[in-house]
């Protein structure tokens, strides 16, 4: 195999496809990256059952071929002169790279033990903006679980319904949920699906922050992500993701509080309780809220006003969960729900209840610290 590839072209097509081979798999012969010189192009892949990203790009091909790649040939390129760059292999599977005065080689493997990637058809397509992907996900990937006590639990669950996409994320102890009504252009369509956690972080870092679509056909156990001349395959998590509406409690408080001054008064907080168990005491009280804790490294004690209704109440919380799903609001002021019995907060980006029927809705639940 031999063929040349502008580097800044080899570059582009090369690291996204590499941002999905670091996502390690147990099996060995799957590890690397495929390259296939064939009729005047580049096809660049990866693909371990669970996951695939492709592309291609115009090369000049003296020999055809195939080799998979070690993922230190994405570094060594980078670091080799602009130019034109000569790829080549002989029958030991040793890639040689040139470009003016630098040579590099590394060790490769048969391509011929690769298995093709498979082309999968999707039965529902709709699209959305590249901006609207990455809010979604931002400020609902925190919630996540984190460990494999629910496997189902560390994916985000997806749902279109009347041209409104959802996007919710939960791991038992709290819950996010962003919306966008008009999101995509399917009237008539009602489905959901799960996205896998670390498919959705390998997307995240694919996208360039151009203003542009990215186009989605859906299958019955994988998705298909076409963007940039990228395709990207993806398998679905099987399973019934619990539904978040269930979880969000009758309030007997409520109040509406400066985003940015709740923030700031739990990051003190959390000076003092670094290294301990992450909980802070919220009470409210006659329009204030009192943020309170105290470890065996010191106390600290603040205030904020706050516009409140309802009965007063006092509850132990995660701050760590309480300052994320802050930091994810847009919104000046949110509106803090208190349930009765103990039975969670719920956040809204909002300082109205009224928020539902606005064009972005977030909601966020977070479960008190019981017992301390």
């Amino acid at each position: 195999m031999k063929f040349t590839v502008n580097k800044i072209d080899f570059e582009k097509a090369i690291v996204p496809v590499s941002i999905v081979a670091q996502s390690k798999t147990a099996e060995s012969s799957l590890n690397g990256i495929y390259l296939r010189a064939e009729n005047k192009e580049l096809t660049l892949y990866c693909y371990d059952i669970e996951k695939g990203i492709k592309t291609s790009i115009d090369a000049d091909i003296t020999d055809e071929g195939c080799i998979i790649a070690d993922p230190q040939v994405v570094p060594i390129v980078h670091s080799m002169p602009h130019g034109d760059i000569e790829f080549s292999c002989d029958d030991k599977f040793v890639l040689t790279l040139s470009c003016g005065d630098a040579t590099f080689q590394i060790m490769g493997r048969d391509g011929s033990t690769y298995p093709a990637m498979p082309e999968i058809q999707g039965h529902t397509a709709f699209s959305i903006t590249k901006k609207q992907f990455k809010n979604l996900i931002n400020k609902t990937f925190f919630s996540l679980c984190k460990d494999d006590s629910n496997p189902i639990l560390k994916g985000s669950f997806f749902e279109i319904k009347d041209n409104t996409l959802t996007v919710s994320a939960l791991d038992g102890f709290r819950f996010a949920v962003r919306r966008e009504k008009s999101a995509v252009d399917c009237p008539d369509v009602n489905l959901s699906f799960i996205i896998p956690g670390r498919a959705e972080q390998n997307l995240l870092r694919i996208m360039n922050d151009d203003d542009g679509e990215i186009a989605f056909e859906l299958g019955n156990k994988h998705i298909i992500v076409h963007m940039d001349n990228l395709y990207i395959m993806i398998r679905l998590l099987d399973g019934e993701f619990p539904h978040y509406e269930k979880y969000i409690p009758e309030y007997v408080m409520k109040a509406v509080v400066d985003r940015d001054a709740l923030i700031r008064c739990l990051e003190r907080v959390a000076i003092v309780n670094e290294k301990m168990h992450s909980s802070a005491k919220l009470l409210f009280q006659n329009d204030m809220l009192k943020i309170s804790c105290e470890t065996e490294s010191g106390k600290v004690n603040d205030l904020i006003p706050i516009h409140m209704e309802g009965n007063p109440c006092e509850v132990l919380f995660n701050q760590n969960f309480l300052i994320e799903a802050l930091r994810a609001c847009d919104n000046e002021n949110v509106l803090l729900r208190a349930g009765e019995n103990g039975r969670g907060m719920v956040i809204k980006a909002t300082d109205t209840d009224e928020a539902e029927n606005t064009d972005s809705y977030y909601i966020y639940l977070v479960m008190p610290i019981r017992g301390r």
